[in-house]
């Protein structure tokens, strides 16, 4: 198992610890656990070693043989029990907004509601609203929230949430706490379709900047705000997430929320065989072998100020986030032959436009006056035939 999954168990642990009602410190205890392990900088190797794992902050013995358990086997006894005492699709209710776990627990043991769909009917009826501490109020925003989840679950188009993307990082980016900010994810990357937004931002006080972020005229509801990471979703239904980190921490965050999974992967192993470990916050060299207690490497990490250094660091090109897929990018870094890519100075004309004749949005003097402020050199106008009648296709006159 990688650190991530690791950490992944470690939370839903504390989760289902949580709608059992146990004590709230060893709840606590897991939740603090899997951000020290996913933040620590050792390798896979070290896992198997419980002196070592024991030495990591909010990690102490007995978390640490589950570590080395799942480490070894890809299981743990002490979650599958754990799970078996709950019906599978309990954890999807802890992805509808307003729901806890004290909220999800006293559903289930007193409606046996263990599914969003058994939530929907328990609402419908009205027995939610029966419940101590729900109401009329919470039934109706939960009733909601479930069918923002249904509307909201598929992927955006590019061109649709470009607009308020840019709009929001603008507004971070001017804001006076704000040192850097950026989109990250697969929106930096260009894909023609984006599920969510990746918004990090540098700054030496985190608040404000959170509290401006979900306070946006755009924001249609808050999800989660936290001191590190907050989100919430705008008007058009399409999920934001803020993670604020401190200026030295930057480079690496925009770098590890931009890639997908694989480049992410190629990049930690290509710092590892350096005898590094590389993270969504620093790089760092490993700790010394468990067994030999001898330093990794004695190669010294380079300071790293943005993420030209950072491929520096591993020996290669800088990357252009459009082409962070694993999929030949370092090889032609390594090679420096990396493709030069279009940008906009490239682009001298457009041939396939619609005006307000047909079912276009503004009139050929507008387009036309647009063309020349972004120097185009020619503007082609292919408007609807007469045979497209939903599209008003134009006549003959």
């Amino acid at each position: 198992m990688t650190k991530a999954q690791i950490a992944e168990v470690l939370e839903e642990i504390g989760t289902l610890l949580e709608l059992k009602g146990e004590n709230p410190f060893k709840i606590r205890a897991y939740a603090n656990a899997a951000r020290s392990f996913e933040a620590w900088g050792g390798s896979l190797s070290d896992l198997q070693d419980e002196e070592t794992l024991a030495k990591i902050p909010g990690i102490g013995k007995a978390i640490a043989a589950k570590i080395k358990e799942l480490a070894a086997t890809g299981s743990l006894k002490y979650l599958e029990d754990l799970r078996a005492e709950f019906p599978a699709a309990i954890l999807e209710l802890f992805s509808i907004q307003g729901l806890g776990a004290k909220k999800i627990k006293a559903l289930h043991d007193q409606l046996h509601v263990s599914s969003v769909a058994e939530l929907l009917k328990a609402c419908e009826s009205g027995r939610v609203a029966k419940l101590p501490g729900f109401g009329e109020t919470t039934q109706e925003k939960l009733c909601k929230a479930i069918a923002d989840r249904v509307k909201h679950s598929g992927s955006f188009q590019f061109g649709q949430i470009a607009g308020e993307a840019e709009s929001l990082r603008d507004a971070l980016a001017v804001h006076p706490d704000a040192l850097q900010v950026c989109i990250a994810g697969s929106y930096r990357r260009r894909k023609e379709t984006v599920r969510d937004l990746d918004f990090i931002a540098a700054t030496k006080k985190p608040e404000p900047i959170t509290q401006m972020f979900v306070e946006h005229p755009l924001v249609e509801s808050v999800i989660a705000q936290g001191p590190t990471k907050s989100s919430m979703r705008l008007r058009s239904g399409i999920q934001c997430d803020l993670r604020v980190v401190s200026a030295e921490e930057y480079p690496f965050a925009l770098n590890y929320f931009t890639g997908n999974k694989e480049h992410n992967i190629e990049m930690r192993n290509r710092a590892l065989k350096r005898g590094w470990t590389l993270n969504e916050y620093r790089l760092a060299p490993l700790p010394p072998d468990p067994k030999t207690r001898k330093k990794r490497s004695t190669t010294k990490i380079p300071k790293v100020h943005d993420e030209a250094e950072l491929y520096r660091a591993l020996d290669l090109d800088f990357i252009p986030p459009e082409l962070r897929e694993n999929c030949g990018e370092f090889q032609a870094a390594e090679n420096h032959s990396l493709p030069h890519l279009i940008e906009a100075e490239n682009l001298r004309g457009t041939f396939h436009c619609h005006t307000t004749a047909s079912d276009g949005h503004n009139t050929l003097d507008e387009m036309t006056r647009a063309a020349q402020a972004l120097g185009l050199e020619y503007l082609g106008i292919a408007e609807h035939s007469r045979s497209s009648i939903q599209a008003h296709g134009l006549d003959k006159a």
